[in-house]
C-alpha cells in the first residue's frame, strides 16, 4: 500500500511539472519568436520608408544597411537590397557568408503585408539566424521625372543565437526540476504514505492481539485522525458484540449443562437401581414411564433451543397474513383452561382487532407468556389480557396480580435458564426457556417487550406487534371493535 500511495504521488507531481514545464517553455519560446518577427518586421517597414521618400539616398541606405546592423550589441542583423533583376545595391558586412541565395530564402512578402514568411537558417553549428523577405518598391516617377520606379527584394537575418541559447538552457533547469522534484515527490510521497497508514498499522496489531479468552481490549480510546476515528469506533462497537457473544454463549452452554444434567442423571438413577436385581414387568413399565416423562423434557429443552438459535440467526422465516386477535386468544383461553381451573386463577381477555403477522408464532409467543403468568399466579388470583389497536401496531396486555418480582431481575428476565427464586423455579415444571422465546418471536416481527413488575402486586407484559407501512385509514378502523370481556372460570 505504501508503494502504491508513493508511485501516485510521484506519478502526479511528474504529470503536474511536466505540463507547467511545457507551458512555462512554450510561452517562452513564443514570446521569444513573436519579439523576433516584430524586429524583422520593423527593419522592413523601415527600408520601405526609406525607398519611398528617399530612393536615391545612398547615404540613408548604408546608414540603415551597414552602420545601424554593425553597431548594435542585441539583436544583431544582417540585411541585403537587391533588384528585382537580382542585382545587388547594397549589403551589410558579413551578409554575403550568412545570407543564403535568393531562392533558399522565404518568399519574398507582398507590398501590402509588413511580414512574410520566416525561416531559420544555421550558418555554423552553433549559430542561428532567423530570416525573412519583403517586396518594395521604390517611388520613382512620384518624386522625380528623372527616374524612373524601381522595384527590390530587402532580405533580412536576425541573430537569433542568444535567444535560442536562453531557451536551451532554459530547457535544461526545467527538466532538473521535473527529476529533482519527481524525486522528492517520491521520498516525501513514501514519508507521507508510511505516517498515513501507521494508525491502520496500529489497528492490525491490536486486532492481532485480541483472542478468544481476551475480548477486553479497546482501539477507540486513542488519538486517532478524524478519517479512522469512525473506523475505531466501530471496530470497538464490533468487539463489544463478540465480547457480549461469547458471554452469552458461555452462560449458555453453562445453562444447558445444568439443565441437562439433572433429566440424565435420574435416568442413570432410575436405570441402575432398575438394573440391581430382577424386577416385575410392572416395576419396569413404571422405570419406562418416568424416563419416558425425562424424555419429553429433554425433547422440549431441544425444541426450544432449537428454536431460539434460528430466531437468532434469522434462519426463520415467518408466514404473515391478516387475522383477528380475539379468535387465536380464545384458543389460547381455551387451552389454558384446565391449567387455570387447576391452580384456581381466573382467566379473561378483553378487545379485539386484527393483526398482520405469524398467526403460529403468535399463538406460541402469547401462550409462553400466559403459562408464566398462570404458574406464578396463587390461587383466587387474576389473569387478564388485554387488546388495543395502535395506530402503528398492536399491543397485548398481559397482567396478573400474583407475588411479583423484584426490580433487580426485571432486566434479566427474559434471558435463558434466568430463575428469580432457584429454589422455588426447580419445583415449578418449565425449561427456564418461555419468556426468552417469546422475545424471540416479538423482535422476529420488528416488535418490542417491557415488563413491569412490584413485588406483592403483580407483573404486567406488554408485547408490541408492529403493522406493516401503508395501512389506510380504513383499515385501522376496520381492525378496531369494542371490548368484549371473555372469561375461563376458575
Amino acid at each position: 500500500m505504501v508503494f502504491r500511495l508513493s508511485a501516485s504521488y510521484a506519478a502526479i507531481t511528474i504529470a503536474l511539472l511536466s505540463l507547467f514545464g511545457a507551458f512555462l517553455f512554450w510561452s517562452l519560446k513564443d514570446g521569444l519568436e513573436t519579439n523576433a518577427r516584430n524586429t524583422l518586421a520593423d527593419k522592413i517597414s523601415v527600408m520601405r520608408q526609406i525607398l519611398r521618400e528617399r530612393p536615391n539616398d545612398q547615404e540613408a541606405l548604408e546608414e540603415e544597411v551597414q552602420w545601424e546592423s554593425t553597431a548594435r550589441r542585441q539583436s544583431v542583423y544582417y540585411s541585403r537590397l537587391l533588384r528585382d533583376n537580382g542585382t545587388l545595391v547594397i549589403q551589410s558586412p558579413g551578409a554575403q557568408d550568412l545570407i543564403p541565395e535568393l531562392s533558399l530564402c522565404p518568399p519574398p512578402a507582398a507590398e501590402n503585408r509588413s511580414l512574410g514568411d520566416t525561416r531559420e537558417v544555421h550558418p555554423a553549428p552553433e549559430r542561428t539566424l532567423l530570416i525573412s523577405s519583403a517586396l518594395i518598391a521604390s517611388a520613382g516617377a512620384e518624386k522625380s521625372a528623372v527616374s524612373a520606379p524601381q522595384r527590390f527584394v530587402y532580405t533580412v537575418a536576425l541573430d537569433t543565437t542568444t535567444e535560442q541559447n536562453f531557451l536551451h538552457g532554459y530547457r535544461d533547469k526545467l527538466l532538473l526540476v521535473l527529476i529533482g522534484g519527481s524525486v522528492v515527490s517520491a521520498v516525501a510521497g513514501t514519508y507521507v504514505a508510511r505516517q498515513g497508514i501507521r494508525p491502520i498499522k496500529e489497528i492490525s496489531a491490536a486486532a492481532h492481539r485480541i483472542t478468544a479468552s481476551d475480548l477486553a481490549e479497546r482501539v477507540g480510546s486513542m488519538a486517532w485522525p478524524r478519517e479512522l476515528a469512525g473506523l475505531a469506533a466501530e471496530f470497538d462497537a464490533m468487539l463489544q458484540r463478540l465480547e457480549d457473544s461469547f458471554q452469552r454463549l458461555s452462560q449458555f452452554s453453562a445453562d444447558i449443562a445444568h439443565e441437562l444434567r439433572t433429566p440424565i442423571n435420574n435416568l442413570m438413577g432410575e436405570a441402575e437401581v432398575a438394573l440391581r436385581r430382577e424386577r416385575t414387568s410392572k416395576e419396569y413399565a413404571v422405570v419406562i414411564a418416568s424416563s419416558l416423562e425425562e424424555y419429553h423434557r429433554l425433547a422440549g429443552l431441544i425444541d426450544s433451543l432449537l428454536f431460539l438459535a434460528r430466531a437468532e440467526n434469522a434462519d426463520l422465516s415467518l408466514q404473515k397474513s391478516w387475522f383477528r386477535v380475539a379468535d387465536e386468544l380464545a384458543q389460547l383461553l381455551s387451552f389454558h383452561e384446565l391449567q387455570a381451573t387447576e391452580s384456581e386463577v381466573t382467566l379473561s381477555f378483553s378487545g379485539d382487532t386484527r393483526l398482520f403477522a405469524d398467526s403460529m408464532l403468535f399463538r406460541r409467543a402469547i401462550s409462553n407468556v400466559l403459562s408464566n403468568a398462570l404458574k406464578h399466579t396463587p390461587a383466587g388470583g387474576n389473569v387478564t389480557l388485554e387488546v388495543l389497536a395502535l395506530h402503528d401496531a398492536v399491543r397485548i396486555l398481559i397482567k396478573d396480580d400474583g407475588i411479583g418480582i423484584p426490580p433487580e431481575h426485571l432486566p434479566r428476565l427474559f434471558d435463558r435458564f434466568y430463575r428469580v427464586d432457584a429454589p422455588r423455579a426447580d419445583a415449578i415444571a418449565g425449561s427456564g426457556l418461555g419468556l426468552a422465546i417469546g422475545k424471540s418471536i416479538v423482535y422476529l416481527h420488528g416488535g418490542s417487550v417491557t415488563i413491569e413488575s412490584e413485588p406483592g402486586k403483580g407483573t404486567s407484559v406488554t408485547l408490541v406487534f408492529p403493522l406493516p407501512p401503508g395501512v389506510k385509514e380504513e383499515e385501522i378502523l376496520e381492525r378496531a371493535s369494542p371490548p368484549s370481556p371473555r372469561h375461563a372460570s376458575a
